[in-house]
């Protein structure tokens, strides 16, 4: 139903399912608490569970999806899962096969921008000019071997321009207020899925109006799917949050005494809790893309059907569309 299993190779394809070059990671988003699904999915399982680590169709959770896809691209051991405090106790169910690479739980929830930084922080002190590959955990995406291909295209585009980051952009399917529109300028960098292209404006979670006018200038949907070099990511969080910035450049000196064997283990644990419990509230798209717009690449995610699974009528939608049972009887309206 989500696509083909980790590891497929198809024939003919223009991109290779063959992991990554050993510079490559993966950051995995995990520690949404899912506000908006909490009582649906309450009434639904008779208990709350954030929706990452649901299973609404077939045998596997929508982090499972999102770590099979990511495996398909980097080795289990360079994917990065960041869940949010007390969420480690869901992957007991939720990681199964293939895993969930490295887990590390926030101690504190301070948003997607702290999330992101935290892996980047173990990256960037193991392996300082990889390449990353971020990706949410909640989201849908049909078939699953087109946007792996797209994700790996994207990738290969950040080796070739190693100062930009490429952003994965849905094609809208309305004037949607809770999502970043990005709108494209004239074609830039081609690549064997396409071409990436400039962007003209990034606004994220716009007013009706204003989504609208994105709508009519053909913008596209930020999916927050990303590829970046971690030491270029690196240098716009020290220009746009230093103040976060710093703490993480803190821990990052410790994860590289600890590994040198300078610092004793259980000095890592410590070190991440003191990095998180001081780090300010930060949205990534908010407070990174939206200001580094002109550093930016949008590769259109043509033939995918993409939905951030945030509400239950979108999950509802999705399945519909593929002729899926949903867990909700009928489209909820709220």
């Amino acid at each position: 139903m989500f696509g083909s299993s980790p590891g497929t190779h198809h024939a003919g394809s223009a991109i290779s399912f063959a992991p990554l070059a050993e510079e490559s990671w993966s950051i995995v988003l995990a520690g949404g608490t899912g506000t908006r699904m909490r009582s649906a999915i309450r009434e639904w399982l008779g208990e709350d569970r954030p929706k990452q680590y649901c299973t609404f169709v077939g045998s596997r959770s929508m982090l499972q999806h999102t770590v099979d896809r990511a495996s398909q691209l980097v080795g289990l051991e360079r994917i990065l899962t960041v869940v949010g405090p007390g969420q480690r106790a869901y992957l007991g169910g939720a990681s199964g096969s293939p895993g969930a690479g490295r887990v590390l739980e926030q101690p504190v929830a301070r948003g997607t921008g702290p999330g992101v930084f935290l892996a980047a922080t173990y990256v960037a002190e193991r392996d300082p000019h990889a390449t990353v590959l971020i990706f949410p955990s909640d989201h849908f995406v049909h078939p699953e071997d087109r946007f792996v291909r797209l994700a790996e295209a994207a990738r290969a585009i950040v080796e070739r321009a190693p100062h930009r980051l490429v952003l994965l952009g849905a094609r809208p399917e309305g004037p949607e207020t809770e999502y970043g529109w990005i709108v494209p300028g004239p074609r830039a960098v081609s690549g064997s899925e396409g071409a990436a292209l400039p962007v003209r404006e990034f606004v994220e979670k716009p007013d009706r109006r204003t989504a609208a006018r994105l709508l009519r200038a053909g913008g596209l949907w930020n999916t927050l799917v990303v590829a970046v070099r971690v030491d270029t990511l690196w240098a716009m969080g020290l220009r746009h949050l230093p103040q976060m910035m710093r703490r993480f450049q803190t821990l990052r000196q410790v994860l590289r005494a600890v590994r040198l064997g300078w610092a004793p283990p259980e000095r890592e644990a410590s070190a991440v809790a003191e990095a998180c419990a001081a780090v300010p509230e930060a949205d990534f798209s908010r407070d990174i893309l939206q200001r580094v717009v002109e550093s930016i690449l949008v590769l259109p995610l043509r033939d995918v059907t993409w939905s951030d699974w945030g509400r239950p009528e979108r999950i509802h939608a999705s399945l519909a569309r593929l002729g899926a049972d949903s867990p909700f009887a009928s489209s909820p309206t709220s």
